[in-house]
């Protein structure tokens, strides 16, 4: 509705994922397996899209209670958008908020498009070096191809 505004309800233990780039919530909750989640508790889980941001002009957020990002889910935020920030929320007050860092180097989160790469044939972890941070832009450490965007598969 045009001219409303909505809110999204606080939430008094979790995590805030903020400052996502438009139309990226939805990718990143897939990946940190947020409807499954919502399957297994009753916990509330709010996804944002296209909210007003000064910064952004458009952003997107995620608010999950009762619940923290392990450090390969926070990689996966990062490599989504990597400029989003993760707000620890306890008693209604954000207690931490820090925002996301894209590591110079990543290990299974993604498969490397080459279809002749070793790690689609054998058993050997991928890893593959962040050669641009923004936006992402990863190289195969074993068949040194490099790719972006949309051809970034994740695990």
């Amino acid at each position: 509705m045009k001219g409303e505004d909505y809110t999204i309800r606080k939430i008094e233990k979790g995590i805030v994922i903020d400052h996502i780039v438009r139309g990226k919530a939805l990718i990143i909750a897939r990946l940190l397996g947020l409807e499954h989640l919502a399957e297994q508790c009753e916990d509330r889980i709010s996804l944002a899209f296209n909210c007003d941001s000064p910064s952004m002009g458009k952003k997107d957020i995620i608010k999950v209670e009762n619940w923290t990002l392990t450090p390969r889910q926070i990689n996966y935020v990062a490599l989504i958008s990597p400029r989003a920030t993760v707000s620890t929320i306890s008693g209604f007050n954000v207690i931490e908020k820090r925002t996301v860092e894209t590591p110079d180097r990543i290990g299974d989160l993604v498969v490397c498009p080459d279809r002749f790469c070793i790690t689609n044939h054998e058993e050997v972890p991928c890893k593959f070096d962040v050669t641009r941070k923004d936006p992402i832009t990863l190289r195969c450490h074993y068949c040194e191809t490099s790719f972006y965007g949309k051809l970034i598969q994740f695990k």
